[in-house]
């Protein structure tokens, strides 16, 4: 099967799939097809790039050369979209001023300080903007973007329609300058402004990301999952939210299916562990074109090995059998009859805050229930609660049960709760009580007049609006804080979202607490005028809740952060970057998990499965050396079954290892 015909493909699903392999693969398969002097442009979206670890190449915030065929070009680029919205910020200021200035009561002080806070999404939004430009000039033949896990990649689909809302905000603000203009300007004609230029062009730059996003005459979707219940349902989640969307899906990759080799008991076990999702494939996914792609004995990074993958995923069906390069290069080795056992991982004393991350589909939220059920199983006097903050929640799946909001008596222990939270209701209910007492201010500024300040109003209620992107997550978080301030739980375990979204997370105590000093001065100015005490007292008590979460997460006795990561360079790389960064946050990694390592006895018994765990074996060296002194380690083999629901859970819980220093 070739790859979509379409100028854009993108490749997403559950992190950890996958993604950035395929997207990798695809845009050098599409290389090799082009045409003399054409450029290919593989883009990544995803905050934690993975482009240049793929490509075993340096690409980062750049366009880099990746490879050739003839005249024809493949580049790259790992995409900063923090940078680029300062940039824009900073270009585009004082037209932002002036409109803000025109449509309220704010004067440059204020303004100024609103602009340096985030705009709403868009840091994500501009990596859309800068693919709309590669369009608009017309550079590149073809487009193959990577982009962030499921869960973050479903809101960047909805912010087109959040940025149209904010442009429309911007356009209330002007429409009162363009009013009054219109009552002195003869014959009652305004002539377009540098501000109205500004905000046609924006609308013309939104529309162009729509098109780009939705339109099947240029865009197609390649959904990427493995054959395993969490993956699979998510995907299935995903599937249906982009269809709800608009968004034109084509193609499915299944990728690292199992073999059940004769001469292997636990190869076996894992291609049966397999069949019942592999049909659940091809029942939810009936309307797409599916790709097989094995499990492969090595990683597949660098370009011949993705130059593989893509063989294997778009060729003719057929082509997916195992090549002799998956075969040992040396005899198996067996392993000794009975290893020395090895420390497991200690709980005790229990932190108050126990937090679990890394890169998508390590193992995070597995580990962080395992974990859980183990705290709540040592101590049944101890109440403890397994909290997710991940977009695409995957508790429910991990302990085989249903969660939601709230759930209590989890894996049938009366002191185990979980949680996945809907961050946005909280704050929703906050905005909702600042537009009210922004009614209350326009009705007491003119006192019954129907000369009611209407383009005030309507901007004053949608600057709430300007709140930084995750202050939702925050203030959720800040749920999480109340609960250990309250006593009702001995130990939270977070499950975080993964790696590029978790850093901004970390990083969104600082930016909210900014947020809320701006909007309480504001606030300030017009207590004369209007009671202000309800929407003033809980911004205060909010303020308090972030440095609350602050202090807790920074507080090494109080918080203990556990990396999750597994055997793979690619792993390795964005877990180096995750340490340094958790570092510089002053939330270091204490503990790290390598997860998913291939079984000793597997090893001993089966060729495949011996030259899988070399690779891995030289992979945890290098873990050991770059973390030296700085974390301990430990192992988690890769179970013949899935790790779902309590009995296995407690199981993958008994087998972590601490790794010999």
């Amino acid at each position: 099967m070739t790859l979509p015909a379409a100028r854009y493909l993108f490749f997403g699903g559950k992190g950890g799939v996958g993604k950035t392999t395929a997207a990798s693969a695809a845009a050098l398969r599409l290389l090799e097809q082009a045409g003399p002097d054409e450029r290919i442009l593989l883009f990544s979206t995803d905050p934690a790039h993975s482009l240049s670890d793929s490509l075993d190449l340096p690409v980062g915030d750049r366009v880099a050369e990746v490879a050739r065929s003839g005249t024809a070009v493949l580049e790259a680029r790992e995409m900063d979209a923090g940078a680029a919205l300062g940039r824009f910020k900073e270009r585009h200021r004082g037209v932002l001023g002036q409109i803000a200035e025109r449509g309220t009561f704010l004067d440059e002080a204020d303004v100024n300080e609103l602009l340096d806070l985030s705009l709403p999404g868009m840091d994500e939004v501009m990596a859309l903007f800068e693919l709309s430009q590669s369009d608009r000039a017309n550079v590149y033949a073809r487009v193959v973007v990577d982009t962030a896990p499921s869960g973050h990649t479903a809101r960047l689909l909805r912010l087109p329609d959040v940025f149209t809302r904010w442009i429309a905000t911007l356009d209330r603000l002007s429409e009162k300058h363009r009013y009054i203009v219109a009552q002195f300007a003869r014959g009652g004609r305004v002539r377009e402004d540098e501000a109205d230029a500004f905000l046609r062009d924006l609308s013309e730059r939104v529309q162009r990301v729509r098109a780009m996003l939705y339109d099947g005459n240029q865009t197609a979707f390649t959904l990427v999952t493995v054959p395993e219940a969490m993956s699979v349902e998510e995907a299935v989640r995903y599937f249906a939210l982009l269809g709800r969307e608009g968004v034109p899906v084509t193609d499915l990759i299944i990728n690292r299916i199992e073999r059940p080799r004769a001469d292997c008991p636990y190869c076996r076990a894992r291609a049966a562990g397999q069949e019942p999702w592999l049909a659940r494939i091809e029942n939810a996914f009936a309307a797409l074109r599916l790709h097989r792609v094995p499990l492969l004995a090595g990683e597949v990074r660098g370009l011949p090995a993705l130059r593989r993958f893509a063989r294997l995923a778009w060729d003719t069906p057929g082509a997916d059998s195992e090549e002799p390069e998956d075969a040992p290069d040396e005899a198996v080795v067996p392993a000794p009859a009975s290893p020395p056992a090895r420390p497991g991982f200690v709980l005790e004393p229990p932190p108050r805050l126990l937090v679990f991350g890394g890169k998508g589909g390590v193992g995070k939220t597995t580990a962080a229930a395992a974990a859980a059920l183990a705290l709540a199983e040592a101590d049944s006097r101890r109440r403890v609660l397994v909290f997710s903050t991940d977009p695409a929640h995957s508790l429910s799946d991990s302990f085989g049960e249903p969660v939601g909001e709230c759930r209590r008596g989890v894996a049938g222990r009366d002191n185990l709760d979980a949680m996945e939270i809907d961050p946005g209701a909280r704050f929703e209910a906050l905005k909702a009580r600042y537009r009210a007492w922004t009614d209350a201010l326009f009705a007491s500024l003119t006192g019954g007049s129907r000369w009611t300040v209407q383009f005030d109003r309507e901007a004053m209620q949608e600057m709430v609006a300007l709140a930084p992107p995750g202050i939702d997550e925050i203030a959720a978080l800040s749920a999480v804080s109340d609960l250990l301030e309250q006593g009702d739980y001995a130990t939270i375990v977070l499950d975080t979202a993964p790696t590029g979204h978790l850093v901004r997370f970390l990083e969104l105590p600082g930016v909210a607490l900014s947020w809320v000093h701006t909007f309480l001065k504001l606030l300030l100015k017009y207590k004369e005028v209007v009671p202000w005490d309800g929407v003033a007292e809980e911004l205060i008590a909010l303020s308090k809740e972030i440095k609350r979460v602050t202090a807790l997460l920074t507080d090494a006795d109080a918080c203990e952060f556990v990396g999750v990561a597994i055997p793979e360079r690619m792993s390795l790389e964005e877990t180096v970057r995750l340490a340094a960064t958790l570092e510089n946050l002053r939330v270091p990694m204490q503990r790290l998990l390598i997860n998913n390592v291939a079984p000793a006895a597997a090893a001993a018994a089966c060729g495949f499965c011996a030259t899988r765990r070399r690779a891995q074996d030289a992979v945890i060296e290098a873990f050991r050396e770059r973390f030296a002194g700085l974390a301990t380690l430990y192992t988690a083999p890769l179970q013949p079954h899935e790790v779902r629901g309590p009995g296995r859970l407690r199981d993958h819980f008994a087998r972590w290892e601490a790794l010999p220093s």
